[in-house]
């Protein structure tokens, strides 16, 4: 790998620290420490220098709301990955990436975000730039592990993505950004030749293992999902995602679905404390994520089933692990595609799964003869 500068905007908070701790771990890249919390980035930069050797990590001031403040530290970065839970500032952010001459990852949620930098992606291109956005593990492995499965196959027939987590939400800006998408929910699925929207019929069933066990999981929209039926030549696709307990699930998402809709940011800051006191009061103790692929098809006539599993007992962590698995294939030349992207469509599945799990998340996967 040749040694670039990674700068992680956010880089000291929850998915960020631990995307910025992968990055000493498992890549030679240095890294910034960014974020507009100053004493946080510097505090947070001098902890990772006494943990990794090679004093590999500095610390920048860069506050999305403020462009001003991103064009020094992104121009010293080869690669600017955005963990700040800021999505109102994604286009500014992309142009200042743009600006600086940087490539780009985020690990936003909100699918509004690839609209947004689909609008940016000719520019992006001109300047022979690298763009990545739905990286992580939601949205980021859905993709990833069904193009893994198609290799199993001559003849693709259906996949189900499902994911579960057992955790709690603390105040922050995570939580508000699940609030944001809890307003701007959607449900669809892939039958049939077309998307169409999800119903309650659509709502299923799945068996994560332990510690998670049988989970009731609904259909949510994902743009890393859209073009993989006809690269495929799939029939019928889906991602599921589990509740996290009854109050939050029945309560608090009802609501935020419904104020959402309503405006745009209705009773945000009300919502994200309802959300954080409903995770810790009836969430069990512990954390554990679980990302379950089912798949089905044809080998040279004979039909198969393949199941796919990666479970870990930090839900940061786990969201961390993907970023890295990419930075490997970054980071050796093969993933310097100009344009704009998917994670799970630009890089190697297999080399991808396999490096998630030297990584430390469990994987497992089964194939069968149906």
């Amino acid at each position: 790998m040749t040694d670039k500068t990674i700068l992680v905007l956010g880089g000291y908070g929850g998915a960020g620290s631990a995307i910025s701790r992968s990055i000493l771990k498992n890549t030679r890249a240095d890294l910034i420490v960014a974020g507009r919390r100053k004493e946080r980035a510097r505090a947070f930069a001098e902890e990772l220098n006494r943990e990794f050797s090679g004093n590999r990590a500095a610390w920048a001031f860069a506050d999305a709301a403020d462009p001003k403040t991103l064009r020094e530290p992104f121009r010293k970065a080869d690669l600017v990955i955005v963990a700040a839970t800021t999505t109102s500032f994604v286009e500014t952010t992309a142009k200042a990436v743009i600006e600086a001459g940087a490539d780009y990852l985020d690990i936003h949620y909100p699918q509004g975000v690839a609209k947004i930098l689909r609008g940016l992606a000719p520019e992006i291109e001109r300047e022979g730039l690298t763009f990545v956005t739905q990286a992580g593990f939601l949205p980021g492995l859905p993709s990833v592990f069904v193009r893994r499965a198609g290799t199993f196959f001559t003849n693709y027939r259906k996949a189900t993505a499902s994911v579960a987590m057992k955790t709690d939400f603390d105040p922050g800006g995570a939580v508000l950004e699940f609030v944001d998408t809890l307003g701007d929910y959607s449900t669809e699925v892939f039958r049939d030749g077309d998307w169409r929207r999800a119903g309650y019929r659509d709502v299923r069933k799945f068996d994560f293992g332990p510690p998670l066990g049988v989970k009731t999981c609904y259909p949510v929209t994902l743009a890393e999902m859209r073009q993989l039926p006809e690269r495929l030549e799939i029939d019928e696709l889906g991602v599921y995602v589990a509740g996290l307990n009854w109050f939050v699930d029945y309560v608090v998402t009802p609501l935020a679905f419904a104020l959402g809709k309503m405006k745009k940011g209705l009773g945000r800051n009300q919502l994200a404390r309802l959300m954080v006191w409903g995770s810790k009061r009836f969430t069990p103790p512990g954390e554990a994520v679980a990302f379950v692929l089912e798949a089905d098809g044809e080998k040279n006539g004979e039909k198969i089933s393949v199941r796919m599993t990666a479970l870990h007992d930090d839900v940061y962590e786990f969201t961390a692990m993907p970023v890295a698995a990419f930075l490997v294939q970054y980071l050796d030349g093969s993933l310097k595609k100009p344009g704009l992207w998917m994670m799970g469509h630009a890089v190697d599945p297999a080399r991808f799964v396999g490096d998630l799990e030297m990584m430390g998340a469990k994987v497992e996967v089964g194939v069968r003869e149906v």
